[in-house]
């Protein structure tokens, strides 16, 4: 069957229709190896759902993997170059279905029993085939033959039913594989370069903080040693709401946004601005009757005080911009307020993230299947702190950094949209 709607983009020299048909007409399918628990971590290289989901083709080397069979059991479990994986199953029904590509020629390896691998049945482009399988169209019609309520599975059968459209010339497959793999390789230089830059703030606060690394004054003076402090000595402690997500709504009617714990674990960095995040607003008929010490200020520390989770317990934002009266902090959350000028701003969000601070954070932590902090116990943590113009120099130069990971996010976030926009185009 084929497809006569007119691509929006495509390459010159190629004119013939593409052409419809089942996934299955291209690849035969089959499942993965089942092995007891005992055979793991040693042997073959192993293709599990990690891999099929992590970004870029699997091969060989980036197996971590390994499970061990015979040499029987591998010949018919084996993944060559140009095999697709798919994962079985998922909790959620846009994962499930997912696919990834094995483009190493030289060594073979062997999969798991949540993975189906699809074997090449006629000749087609397997770079293509990768691009092709993750675009909106086939992933919405791979998903609906998935079954399931609290898991979603998607077996042979039904991937084999799977519709997809291809150009019937292997070279323009080549051509749009090649070209889609000039983008990626530019998203992943990207990501790598955001990547290191993460670990240099990472190294240069470590430096920061343990005074390892030292700023001057502007005039080339030392700063005076850092001084003992507790938290409970230069911040107050205000009251927050208690809405739960069930209160909050991306509509902004109300004009009143609400920062929940959860914004903290996931999506913050240590510095706030209001203009730049996405935060929730709480929904009208909600709102509680709020006094004006309650609402967020500028300089503001907001502390998730739970978590299910020992990295994000006690994870805090500082929030250094913010509109009058219109940012509040929720559930599970403290606000500390500077009390004193010896703080100065953009430094304290920086400090609650330091590596010391964190470990004693931890420490505090109390619970089992959700863990929480008290304000008591805060108070009493202690820390280092420098003059407030070398906070001023730390604050400025941490910023500084952030500012060219923001930089990097922007730019890979521009490349995933125009690639998107090109799989429209091309693949309707």
């Amino acid at each position: 069957m084929s497809s006569a709607r007119v691509r929006e983009l495509r390459f010159p020299g190629f004119e013939e229709e593409w052409i419809t048909e089942k996934l299955g007409q291209f690849m035969s399918f089959k499942n993965g190896v089942n092995a007891g628990k005992e055979a793991y971590g040693r042997g073959r290289k192993f293709v599990n759902v990690m891999d099929i989901i992590r970004k870029g083709p699997i091969t060989h080397s980036n197996i971590i993997g390994r499970v061990e069979i015979s040499d029987a059991e591998f010949e018919k479990n084996e993944v060559k170059y140009g095999d697709i994986l798919f994962q079985r199953s998922s909790e959620t029904r846009e994962e499930v279905g997912q696919s990834n590509v094995y483009l190493d020629r030289d060594r073979s390896a062997t999969f798991g029993g949540f993975v189906i691998r699809g074997r090449p049945t006629r000749s087609f482009d397997p770079k293509f085939f990768d691009t092709l399988l993750r675009t909106a169209t086939v992933r919405k019609d791979l998903t609906s033959r998935s079954g399931g309520s609290t898991r979603y599975n998607v077996g042979q059968e039904s991937l084999s039913h799977v519709l997809i459209t291809v150009p019937v010339d292997e070279a323009e497959q080549q051509k749009i594989a090649s070209f889609f793999d000039t983008v990626s390789c530019k998203i992943t230089l990207l990501t790598e370069k955001k990547a290191a830059l993460e670990a240099y703030k990472r190294g240069v606060i470590q430096r920061l903080f343990s005074r390892a690394l030292r700023f001057t004054r502007d005039d080339g003076s030392a700063f005076p040693d850092w001084e003992e402090r507790k938290l409970g000595d230069l911040f107050d402690w205000i009251k927050t709401n208690n809405l739960s997500r069930s209160n909050l709504t991306d509509e902004p009617e109300s004009g009143i946004q609400n920062i929940h714990y959860g914004d903290i674990h996931g999506k913050f960095s240590a510095i706030f601005r209001q203009s730049c995040e996405h935060v929730p607003f709480i929904e009208v008929n909600a709102i509680p009757k709020i006094k004006d010490e309650e609402y967020v200020r500028v300089g503001d520390v907001v502390i998730a005080d739970a978590s299910e989770d020992y990295a994000d317990i006690g994870k805090s934002i500082e929030v250094l911009e913010v509109n009058e009266k219109s940012l509040v902090a929720g559930l599970h959350t403290f606000i500390a307020r500077p009390k004193r000028s010896e703080v100065s701003l953009g430094f304290p969000g920086y400090l609650l993230r330091s590596e010391d601070m964190r470990q004693q954070i931890v420490r505090i932590a109390q619970g089992i299947s959700v863990l929480g902090i008290s304000k008591g116990k805060l108070e009493k943590i202690t820390f280092e702190l420098p003059h407030p113009d070398e906070q001023r120099k730390i604050a400025d130069f941490l910023s500084s950094i952030d500012a060219k990971i923001t930089a990097v996010s922007a730019q890979i976030s521009e490349m995933e949209t125009f690639k998107k926009g090109l799989l429209q185009k091309m693949f309707l």
